[in-house]
């Protein structure tokens, strides 16, 4: 056996907690089970087909963001088109 360490968020972190008392499981045993799932995706899986659960912005395209999330701009003619499914 190794021991290994890393950075959790809280939430993950709860989670995982929750996850262990909940069904009786190790926290170590839930790690690496789901490691290993994660790694055996991997190698199934061609890498231009895993999309990643996060988006890393810069300072200004947050910026950016949270300004069209508090001034939505007027939806396009396209946008409407793909909503009504023409």
């Amino acid at each position: 056996m190794a021991q290994v360490s890393g950075y959790i968020s809280e939430e993950t972190k709860a989670n995982m907690e929750h996850y262990s008392s909940s069904y009786g499981i190790k926290k170590g045993f839930l790690i690496e089970t789901a490691l290993n799932h994660y790694l055996q995706v991997l190698k199934e899986i061609p890498e231009e087909f895993i999309v990643s659960t996060q988006i890393i912005l810069s300072h200004d395209s947050f910026k950016e963001v949270a300004s069209m999330l508090e001034n939505p701009p007027e939806p396009t003619d396209a946008l409407k088109e793909l909503m009504r499914g023409d």
